[in-house]
């Protein structure tokens, strides 16, 4: 009996031991938060453009060089500003409602296009020297600005169609023709022979002109208006398209000119980019914020986000990991270039 007692006892101190161990354990760590999502525009820099007065036009760029080069069409000048410096480097006066400025890197020339006179200006990459003045006519009102590496041509968005300018010999080398009005934001295939335009003019519908023969379709955007951006998803055999009334991204396929879908964003655009790597269109509304579309895929589409801007920022340029965006003055506040990161 006194053997089982004892039994009787280690069982009590083993027990004790072991529920006193589990009383005194640590308890679990809580779960980790999940991390925060970043928004996928982030405003890091803000650049000065001073004495640039009235409405900011269109961007064109010189990665190597930090260059950022935009057409100050209120201001009538040329602004070039390099971004690691954080200041204006060149400002070219005297021209004439410019509205569409182009860098060809190999040949080291920017090309302006001046609305109100209708002459496309050729200037020297390094010194900034005036090389050329090509005259288009005076009722072309030219706009948007193109570069083709293998024709080695610039195309310029006039009334009624395309111009085309020999970049090398800086003349004028033929148009092609369009649907008549005046011809918008216009995206070149670099697979294929065609040219994508849009004409708000001409009851907002987008001419495809083939380089090659002059060929002529003409794409409705079923009822509605004011197609101005453009951008082009050549792989995916997409193309986007921004109206203004109403405000949408509308999706068309370039095998057929069929509406894929369409996104509402921001009003009075001006500029839309394709995100290549993360599949995002940006459609910089003029009513105060970038409209970020995510490409799902190629047939799906949804709003991801709406990032502030300013009132009055409606054109920019997107290269590697940013979008810049011209910011008009306003009240004290100079005109300022506002540099947009894509978090990593």
């Amino acid at each position: 009996m006194k053997n089982v007692y004892a039994m009787l006892g280690l069982f009590a101190v083993a027990a004790a031991v072991f529920f006193g161990l589990r009383s005194t354990a640590p308890s679990a760590a809580p779960a980790p938060a999940p991390p925060r999502e970043l928004p996928p525009l982030q405003l890091i820099q803000r650049i000065p453009v001073p004495g640039v007065t009235g409405r900011i036009d269109h961007f064109t760029a010189f990665p190597k060089r930090r260059l950022l080069i935009f057409a100050g069409l209120g201001n009538n000048s040329m602004e070039i500003v390099n971004t690691f410096e954080a200041k204006v480097v060149q400002s070219t006066k005297g021209l004439d409602e410019p509205q569409g400025v182009l860098y060809v890197p190999g040949l080291d020339k920017i090309f302006v296009a001046n609305a109100g006179n209708g002459t496309v200006k050729v200037y020297d990459g390094k010194t900034y020297a005036l090389r050329k003045s090509i005259a288009l006519g005076e009722e072309s009102d030219t706009d948007n600005l193109r570069w083709d590496e293998d024709s080695k041509r610039v195309f310029v968005g006039i009334v009624g169609g395309l111009a085309m300018i020999d970049a090398v010999t800086e003349a004028r080398v033929g148009n092609l023709k369009g649907s008549g009005g005046h011809s918008e934001s216009f995206q070149l295939e670099k697979k294929g022979s065609r040219v994508f335009v849009n004409v708000p003019d001409d009851d907002s519908v987008v001419n495809v002109i083939d380089r090659k023969t002059g060929e002529l379709t003409k794409w409705g955007l079923n009822g509605v208006k004011a197609n101005y951006p453009m951008a082009l998803d050549e792989d995916n055999h997409r193309l986007f398209v921004v109206t203004r009334r109403p405000p949408f991204v509308m999706i068309l396929n370039t095998d057929n000119g069929r509406e894929v879908a369409r996104v509402p964003v921001g009003g009075s655009c001006d500029d839309v980019y394709f995100d290549v790597e993360r599949k995002r269109i940006y459609a910089l509304g003029g009513e105060g914020f970038i409209s970020v579309v995510q490409q799902n895929d190629p047939d799906h589409y949804s709003l991801s986000a709406n990032i502030p801007s300013a009132v009055g920022v409606r054109t920019g340029i997107f290269f590697g990991t940013s979008l810049y965006v011209g910011v008009p003055a306003a009240g004290s506040e100079p005109a300022q270039i506002w540099n947009y990161a894509v978090p990593e």
